[in-house]
């Protein structure tokens, strides 16, 4: 079954959490925290990031237990009932959607310090924008996110540190003028600040083992954030006496130009935009696939999970979620927008701590977490209180907003989803149970499930031209993908035994759009995944026909469409999954420095743990012979292994060209060649072995092919492969660029062995200090 593919890892998903977080909370809130509670206001922070960092962990153990799209709403469902799953679900859209005002607020905030707009219509102006671009898929990458995240840590890091040389502590005196309750009503405003870090749970069934990167992202970017908040709160709060913060429109800006001058304010305003445009567009992003899982749940109507066909988003979603907060900007109120946002939010994350709790003492067949939460179920109770009591604290209207929530939410499941929902929960487990242990149950033994995540990393492939191999070809390019099918089925076949190879199809898919419905899109995907059937069926006809070879005919065809977000992290993961051990693609245009220094089959390169082949196709049809450069390294070997492959599957005449230093014995070098290639080519007959001398290997390389019409040549990489501004290195990219026919480039994977590096490192050394017979480094 397709689906998308476990691209994300630890850094990736610390981003998504610590990204979402750093929002317009701590821009436009600091100031209004320290005049609610003074200096004190740093246990408003330290009180929401201790309440989130036990939520991260119970979000952890749910998300390692339920891996799907859908994050709070499906872990709420999923453990208390259809009917507390309608209250979250709601509760979580609308928090996310008057968060999304929020942002927009302190987006517009800052637009107008640049542009002659108020910031009202900033904000709008940048909701419009940010809702079209989630419409037609436009978002930033993984590495985008990261980038971002870095410029705002560095931003805020170098003004935290450069502050602190900047502090009064007589503005710390009174450090509490308030009293405790003061700190109790400022947590509920701040914590709208926290909001976003269980986005990585929703993304949970593509982080890469999740067991041990899903709880170390969610609890580490909760305590990030929070130690980050804290210090930048210190630093506001020892610079302004308590008398005027509340005269201070914009502190954290204020304060910047105080450190650093007026860079260090447009350094802050400039992190101010990117902060509030990535937390608004994050929150977008989320809140369509809330719309999403609880639409697949029927527990809204479908209509509001309609995909784009041709954009692939749920613009239905997207669009209801943004006209929504845009009309929640109409509330003028920076304040109410970031309690209501906050106290949605907190009960919804009451339930998930109790929902860990039910799910835990239950322990449904359903339910196999990889992690389990410590402290429970103590810390998990304990966190549920401090966010009903943090409601308790947050004001009339945030109140009031939480009761017409659970009101308007069980009237909706009642009148629509009671008849239509039917989900598998914990509930019916947990009378059982306690019927049975009663209070007990809190303190049975905890079984913890063994991830079934494993990380493959294969060993060294030994070379053998017997046997078959398992190839995926990487179909991308109508015009050369009876190429790539030829060559891979080709590399496939053994000389004793057929091999399979998979016609791999990637589907790129915005992030707005989930698991779930790219599984089923996937599913409906019929007509391409006939087609790759069809160019393979036709590949193997024509070649048998030609060779009438058995052996060959053996070789398995199949067709596969997967999904992912970047398309050349999901081949790697694609490859991984199916175990092959050969990876083959295809390179269109040149090799310019500037087109492989930007090529992303430079990450394929450095992350694929099986070998690779690039094709550079030019028109390869019928192949009658095949030449092979050989310098003797690992990549050189695999290309001899794939020459007489393909040579043996063909009757190709097989040239292997050996190029030496003038004055290099040209009858020994032939025989230690033929005696080294000899094991591996057994009772082969069609093969011609070149010694020619040369002072250039790649001008040498490529007078050969032009005084012989090679149909295809298979080269391996040199040792430069690593460099950025090469792709396999400098002699096989220049001669992939320059030879007459086809070139396939080969590289080996190979594993941090010490011994096999040594031994490649000696032979390195010996040809850059003359002490071969090769003309120069191959």
């Amino acid at each position: 079954m397709a689906d998308l593919k476990r691209e994300l890892g630890f850094w990736d998903a610390l981003t998504i959490g610590a990204g979402t977080m750093i929002g317009a909370g701590i821009f436009l809130l600091a100031g209004v925290a320290l005049e609610m509670s003074g200096p004190a206001a740093i246990f408003a922070y330290l009180i929401a990031g201790v309440v989130c960092m036990i939520t991260a962990s119970s979000a952890a153990e749910l998300a390692t237990g339920m891996p799907t799209s859908g994050g709070d709403y499906f872990f709420v469902s999923r453990s208390l009932g259809p009917a507390m799953g309608a209250i979250s679900g709601v509760g979580i859209w609308l928090s996310l959607t008057f968060a999304i005002a929020f942002y927009l607020f302190g987006l517009g905030e800052y637009l107008s310090q640049f542009l002659p707009i108020t910031a009202f219509w900033g904000a709008v102006i940048g909701g419009v924008l940010l809702t079209i671009l989630n419409v037609i898929g436009a978002k930033e990458s993984g590495r985008t996110q990261v980038v971002v995240v870095l410029i705002l840590f560095v931003i805020l890091g170098t003004f935290s540190v450069m502050g602190v040389f900047h502090i009064d502590a007589s503005n710390y005196d009174p450090f509490m003028p308030f009293g405790f309750d003061s700190i109790s009503a400022t947590t509920a405003l701040v914590f709208v600040s926290f909001l976003g870090f269980v986005k990585i749970a929703a993304v949970a069934e593509e982080i890469k083992n999740p067991s041990k990167n899903l709880p170390r992202a969610l609890i580490g970017s909760v305590a990030l954030v929070t130690v980050l908040y804290v210090i930048i709160v210190l630093v506001i709060g020892g610079m302004f006496k308590q008398s005027t913060i509340a005269d201070v429109r914009d502190p954290l800006t204020t304060a910047a130009r105080t450190i650093l001058g007026s860079p260090g304010a447009v350094a802050v305003i400039i992190a101010g935009l990117l902060a509030t445009l990535s937390s608004a567009n994050a929150s977008i992003m989320a809140s369509s696939r809330i719309n999403l899982a609880m639409a697949r749940d029927r527990m809204v109507p479908n209509w509001l999970a309609e995909i784009h066909m041709k954009l692939l988003t749920p613009y239905r979603a997207i669009i209801l979620t943004g006209v929504l907060a845009l009309l929640f900007l109409l509330l003028e109120s920076l304040e109410d927008l970031a309690k209501i946002a906050s106290v949605l939010q907190l009960y919804s994350y009451a339930a998930l701590n109790i929902g860990c709790v039910v799910l835990r003492v239950s322990h449904p067949d359903w339910y196999k977490p990889t992690y389990r939460t410590p402290g429970t179920p103590w810390l998990q109770i304990l966190a549920a209180i401090g966010c009903l009591s943090i409601i308790i604290y947050s004001g009339t209207f945030a109140q009031i907003a939480v009761v017409v929530l659970i009101i308007g939410s069980l009237l909706w499941y009642l009148a629509w989803g009671r008849s239509r929902v039917e989900i598998e929960h914990a509930l019916p487990e947990l009378k059982e149970n306690w019927q049975e242990l009663g209070f007990s149950m809190f303190t049975a033994p905890v079984e913890l499930h063994e991830s079934e995540f494993e990380e493959w990393t294969p060993a060294i492939r030994a070379l053998n031209v017997n046997e078959g191999r398992n190839v995926i070809a990487a179909l991308a390019n109508p015009e050369h993908e009876k190429a790539l099918l030829t060559i891979s089925q080709l590399i496939a076949t053994g000389k004793e035994e057929g091999g399979h190879v998979t016609g791999l199809n990637m589907l790129k898919v915005p992030f707005q759009t989930p698991v779930s419905t790219v599984n089923r899109m996937l599913e409906e995907q019929k007509p391409v995944r006939e087609s790759i059937e069809e160019i393979s069926q036709k590949s193997l006809t024509e070649t048998v026909d030609e060779k009438d070879s058995e052996t060959l005919a053996s070789t398995t065809f199949e067709s596969a469409s997967a999904a992912a977000h970047d398309i050349f992290k999901g081949l790697i993961s694609e490859t991984e999954e199916r175990k092959a051990d050969m990876l083959v693609m295809g390179w269109q245009g040149g090799f310019s420095l500037g087109r492989i220094y930007n090529t992303p089959v430079q990450r394929i390169i450095k992350d694929l743990k099986s070998d690779l082949s690039v094709l550079k196709d030019r028109e390869l049809d019928v192949i009658k012979s095949v030449a092979v450069p050989w310098g003797g390294g690992l990549h050189a070997r695999l290309g001899m292994e794939i020459g007489l492959r393909i040579a043996n599957a063909v009757g190709a005449k097989l040239r292997v060209i050996r190029l030496v230093k003038p004055g290099t014995n040209i009858k020994n070098e032939e025989e230690e060649l033929r005696q080294r290639i000899k094991p591996l080519a057994g009772d082969f007959d069609m093969l011609d072995i070149i010694v020619k001398e040369s002072t250039d290997i790649t001008g040498g390389i490529l007078d050969e092919l032009e005084e012989h019409e090679d149909d295809l040549l298979i080269i391996g990489a040199s040792h430069e492969w690593g460099i950025r501004n090469v792709l396999f290195g400098t002699i096989p990219d220049i001669i992939a660029d320059r030879a007459p026919c086809s070139v396939l480039m080969v590289r080996r994977y190979v594993t941090e062995d010490w011994k096999l590096k040594a031994v490649e490192g000696v032979k390195r050394v010996k040809e850059q200090l003359g002490m071969t017979s090769s003309p120069e480094n191959n």
